[in-house]
């Protein structure tokens, strides 16, 4: 209930503003005060536009007003934070912030108003606030193309490294899940296998009948032009049980398991739930990655199996219809001239396959932060570090298959 409440407060919450009342000489501050509602590049860009204003209208005022002092400067400016919403340690920072910005232009304060709860706390840090770091407000700084790109390969680097890392502790608790596999969550890998094979299936299975389909009609043509219909067969053995199921497989499984694994491990993430069990000494790799990846492992070449029946299948529906290849001459073929060796590769690959997408997920879901943006962020990272490593191994697996001659 009260993270609840809280999470709402903060997502409705209003942005930190101020307005510069011309009139009155009064900087006006509303909204929530907030660390999660604060922009401080905004509040440098209307400190900034308050002060030319300041500035102007005391270049211009030369006739002893007494809002002008000696230096040029207004000697009466007031904070007005009546309008605050609401306000933490590091939205009271802030306006300790701005007091010191109008210090330093040579611009007094006559007074700060803030309501009841504010104003404890302002006096509550005001004393401390010489212990905390002073950043002034600056603008951020725009990188350069090349700067970017020298982030963007150290980042590359560093989590390729991260990766390995992560590698490296999943095969140490696997050897442990191998001596003693009784301290596994099995409950948690068959409700992985249901949610990455049972639940997933249908997908997988529509789209390789339909790319079954798809890859015989268009290579009919080619086919009738040489006479050598038959030949379609020995085609789709090879494209579809070697190479097309396993790769479709592996990417919906990459695109609906991978991102559901990173977007669950992220939930428990920010809700504390993966430091609880650290703290009560329970292993997150055996408790969380272990079943998870055991799971993907289990239901992806099962799916890739069902793919592969699906897929030839479509095929034989265009080979009978636009090839006059009958089933029985199809059937025939296929168990004469499609090596078992090609079916093989297929399923080897995708135990491959799951491994990866299931390591990729859990390993960006134990990098998410401690916010819904950061969810989002390692979500969609997932999934491309999923596809990126598929097709990375497929080539590889193209090499080691030629080499070894299958």
């Amino acid at each position: 209930m009260y993270k609840e409440s809280a999470s709402r407060k903060l997502i409705n919450a209003d942005k930190a503003q101020m307005t510069f009342d011309k009139a009155r000489d009064v900087i006006n501050l509303s909204g929530a005060w907030l660390w999660s509602s604060i922009d401080e590049e905004l509040l440098f860009k209307q400190l900034n536009e308050i002060n030319c204003i300041i500035s102007s209208r005391s270049s211009g005022n030369r006739d002893g007003s007494n809002n002008v002092n000696h230096d040029g400067g207004i000697s009466k400016i007031s904070l007005d934070g009546t309008a605050i919403d609401c306000a933490d340690t590091t939205g009271i920072y802030q306006i300790v912030k701005i007091v010191k910005y109008l210090q330093q232009h040579k611009i007094g304060l006559l007074k700060l108003e803030l309501n009841e709860q504010e104003k404890l706390l302002f006096d509550r840090i005001l004393p401390h606030i010489n212990q905390i770091e002073d950043k002034p407000y600056a603008p951020a700084k725009r990188r350069s193309f090349f700067s970017n790109v020298g982030k963007s390969l150290f980042d590359g680097w560093f989590t390729i490294l991260d990766l390995l890392n992560f590698f490296g502790q999943f095969c140490f608790n696997l050897v442990r899940f191998i001596i003693s596999p009784k301290h596994l969550d099995w409950s948690e890998v068959v409700r992985v296998i249901n949610d990455a094979g049972v639940k997933g299936l249908w997908v997988a299975s529509l789209l390789s009948f339909l790319i079954g389909i798809t890859l015989a009609y268009q290579m009919a043509p080619q086919f009738t032009t040489y006479g050598a219909n038959v030949y379609i067969v020995n085609f789709l053995g090879i494209a579809l049980l070697k190479e097309v199921s396993p790769l479709l497989t592996a990417v919906i499984v990459a695109g609906r398991t991978g991102a559901a694994i990173t977007a669950e491990i992220g939930t428990q993430k920010v809700q504390e739930e993966i430091d609880a069990l650290q703290t009560m000494g329970i292993s997150r790799m055996q408790k969380i990655v272990l079943p998870k990846i055991i799971g993907v492992m289990i239901a992806t070449p099962l799916i890739t199996a069902v793919a592969d029946m699906v897929s030839m299948l479509g095929g034989a529906i265009v080979a009978n219809g636009s090839l006059s290849v009958n089933y029985e001459l199809f059937l025939y073929r296929m168990q004469t001239y499609v090596a078992l060796s090609n079916y093989a590769c297929g399923i080897v690959k995708s135990f491959v396959f799951a491994f990866l997408i299931s390591l990729a997920g859990c390993f960006c879901g134990l990098n998410v932060k401690g916010n819904a943006n950061s969810i989002g962020e390692q979500t969609t990272k997932s999934v491309v570090m999923g596809i990126i490593l598929i097709v990375l191994f497929d080539a590889i697996f193209a090499v080691i298959f030629k080499t070894m001659g299958v």
